[in-house]
């Protein structure tokens, strides 16, 4: 008899140690789903973000950052310094009219003007960067709840209401890539029309050349992207 109390306890114990490794391996894999969750969300809201910043012209960003250098205080000038020079007001897009148009108005030296273009060319490779790289996080979190949720369907276990909420939330996603494109293929417009100003006469290769080669590659990555969320809907 004491043999058989022995086993029967040793045996609730084991029970016991069971059941609570199981709910510790369920509350771990909750746990870990609404990380995932959020780190989703957080990235959807990256993108939104970043999507809004791409739409951002070029000759806004060169604007803004004159006003800032100069200040708002000072009277349109021809040239360089930032006490005679180019000062931005409410008006002054309507002033520049075009990114071209305001490197030129702001510097009459090719040199400057080169100086700025690569400034401008490097801030808007760095945005476009971060941009590229929101996008691939949402598309792996997209692709990944989605082929989940087509997977259960398939099964006969999922939640067609769950489906169509993600499928949706896919299209808007598509939709923020797409803002954030066609940002970059109107920065890639500015800047193209702006590599005259870096061209001595005669010249037909432009310092830049390098740099707007790599503007292309960018667009061409988030056009992927782009397309790849969209085969996955």
């Amino acid at each position: 008899m004491a043999g058989r109390s022995h086993y029967t306890g040793l045996s609730a114990v084991l029970l016991s140690v069971s059941l609570v490794l199981s709910a510790c391996d369920d509350t771990s894999q909750s746990a870990s789903q609404a990380v995932s969750t959020d780190s989703a969300s957080q990235a959807e809201a990256d993108l939104a973000k970043q999507a809004a910043a791409m739409q951002k012209t070029i000759l806004e960003g060169a604007l803004a950052g004159a006003a800032v250098g100069t200040g708002f205080g000072l009277a349109l000038g021809g040239d360089d310094s930032a006490g005679t020079g180019f000062t931005i007001g409410l008006g002054g897009g309507a002033l520049a009219g075009t990114y071209v148009a305001f490197v030129q108005r702001k510097y009459a030296n090719k040199e400057k003007r080169l100086k700025q273009i690569k400034s401008d060319l490097d801030r808007n490779a760095a945005e476009m960067q971060t941009t590229l790289n929101v996008m691939n996080q949402v598309l792996a979190a997209q692709q990944a709840e989605l082929a989940e949720l087509k997977g259960r369907a398939a099964a006969g276990t999922g939640d067609p209401a769950a489906l169509q909420q993600e499928v949706a939330q896919a299209n808007e996603n598509l939709s923020q890539m797409q803002l954030a494109i066609d940002g970059s293929v109107k920065r890639q417009a500015e800047f193209n029309e702006a590599r005259s100003l870096t061209l001595a006469r005669g010249q037909t290769a432009s310092p830049i050349d390098g740099d707007l080669a790599a503007l292309s590659d960018r667009i061409t990555q988030m056009r992927d992207v782009a397309s790849d969320l969209a085969s996955s809907i």
